[in-house]
């Protein structure tokens, strides 16, 4: 029997559900580049021996942080993912060890992470067999606090069923905790109560816990998760002819308008090199779909007749 395997682009964050502990330990800023890194390894057709590539720019630009500061902050998670590891257990039960990467490079300009073929297998397989969590990776790189990711990670694991319980061993083995928050007081004012807040603030679910005891004592945690309800859509009412208006436009439009571009003189300047008009064409139509590279192209499209009132 062949099994439909399950393909996502690159901003979904997509990981086996065998794989725990999968951020077990790491710093708020390890996690960012971890969740942008492995959608890069899933949606190419890299090997072990070569690198995905995260820039200084794309690092600040997608975790919301200053230029001068991501470039200290990239440069100290490149160097502690090397040394950070997951857990998955085989078919046989046995329990399997495995380092996230084998090799990172880091300069200025950014940071290669070279993931083993074992680690690529785990991140490109999701079917029946193997099933997985996913959530988009916006939502999740302009989290703050340090375990917020964490929490966010296992309520989408378990959303479907609506809650989850976890011991305290499991929580602290999983997220990798310092033994200072052995003291529950602490525990839930440090990382459970902020963590849970903040995605609640920030995601598309509401995140609650309450303490499961045998007899007086604490003995772990029952979380609840509720997916929030989807804004309804409001038509626009702004003026069609509002230069940073998105506008839909047909396939048959987009190739019309898009050859159409290609041709004026004053936006020679998005081609590449000496390509010709046919290659500058197809970018001036993937720019043509996207809603904010569109907003560049409407004034010389209305000059070629295109009528946002009509399409």
């Amino acid at each position: 029997m062949t099994l439909d395997k399950k393909h996502y682009p690159k901003d979904w964050v997509v990981l086996q559900n065998r794989v725990v502990e999968c951020f077990k330990s790491m710093t708020l800023d390890e996690k960012r580049l971890f969740i942008m890194a492995t959608p890069l390894a899933r949606t190419t057709n890299i090997s072990s021996g070569e690198p995905i590539y995260i820039s200084t720019e794309e690092f600040a630009s997608a975790c919301g942080i200053e230029i001068t500061g991501a470039y200290t902050a990239l440069g100290i998670a490149t160097k502690k993912l090397f040394d950070r590891y997951f857990g998955y257990t085989r078919a046989d039960k046995a329990k399997v060890n495995v380092r996230w990467v084998y090799k990172t490079v880091y300069g200025e300009g950014g940071a290669e992470l070279y993931f083993t073929d074992e680690v690529l297998l785990l991140l490109r397989e999701f079917d029946a067999l193997n099933p997985y969590t996913k959530y988009k990776k916006e939502v999740v790189l302009r989290l703050k606090k340090d375990y917020s990711l964490d929490f966010y990670h296992l309520a989408k694991k378990h959303q479907t069923m609506g809650s989850f319980q976890i011991s305290l061993d499991e929580l602290f083995e999983q997220l990798g905790l310092p033994d200072s928050y052995q003291d529950l007081s602490n525990l839930k004012k440090r990382v459970i109560k902020p963590s849970l807040d903040e995605i609640t603030a920030n995601t598309d679910i509401d995140l609650t816990y309450e303490n499961v005891k045998r007899g007086r004592s604490v003995v772990g945690f029952k979380f609840t998760v509720k997916e929030k309800p989807k804004p309804k859509l409001i038509a626009p009412t702004r003026d069609p002819n509002t230069v940073d208006m998105f506008f839909e436009m047909s396939d048959s439009q987009i190739n019309m308008f898009g050859n159409q571009l290609s041709k004026l003189p004053e936006l020679g300047k998005y081609a590449v090199g000496n390509e010709g008009y046919e290659a500058l064409a197809s970018r001036l139509k993937d720019m043509l779909k996207d809603p904010e590279k569109q907003k560049l192209l409407v004034p010389h499209l209305k000059k070629l007749g295109f009528n946002p009132k009509s399409s």
